[in-house]
């Protein structure tokens, strides 16, 4: 078995004392998986694009949703190393490599860490507090349901 990720035994421990789905339903989201992170990076590509197209206009969005331009910064920050890594991803999933599995975790990873800067920056502490919760849970769920599928 391929060496684990940094807290991924821990994450692992949670999700293992969830429900399993049946093989057949995780061999379909190991075979689409490559065409979500296609999808993610197209729809991504073109969120960053925007941003560094509108210029003074994402300095009003940044001011507006997160009060300062330094979570706003570190959210698209994210977001570009989240992109960068689905772009990564998408041939190692396509040859179910663990390499590519792990850029799914660090994506999984990365989001979580987006959605806490986001609870720093945004009014509706518990909206964004239940989903990043919902996040955790059903992402995190779904992507430990598929990992023994990647050699």
């Amino acid at each position: 078995m391929a060496q684990s990720l940094p807290l991924e035994n821990e994450i692992a421990g949670v999700f293992a004392k969830f429900p399993q789905l049946p093989d057949n339903v995780k061999e379909i989201l190991v075979k689409i998986s490559p065409f979500l992170c296609i999808i993610g990076l197209i729809f991504g590509g073109l969120g960053l694009l925007a941003v560094l197209g509108i210029g003074a206009g994402a300095t009003a969005i940044g001011l507006a949703a997160f009060g300062s331009m330094g979570l706003y910064w570190v959210s698209m920050a994210i977001l570009a190393v989240m992109v960068l890594l689905e772009g990564l991803a998408i041939s190692p999933l396509m040859k179910r490599q663990k390499k590519g599995w792990d850029y799914m975790y660090y994506i999984f990873l990365l989001s979580l860490v987006s959605g806490v800067v986001n609870l720093a920056g945004i009014g509706g502490l518990f909206s964004n507090l239940i989903s990043l919760a919902f996040s955790f849970l059903l992402g995190g769920w779904l992507l430990f349901q598929i990992r023994e599928k990647y050699a």
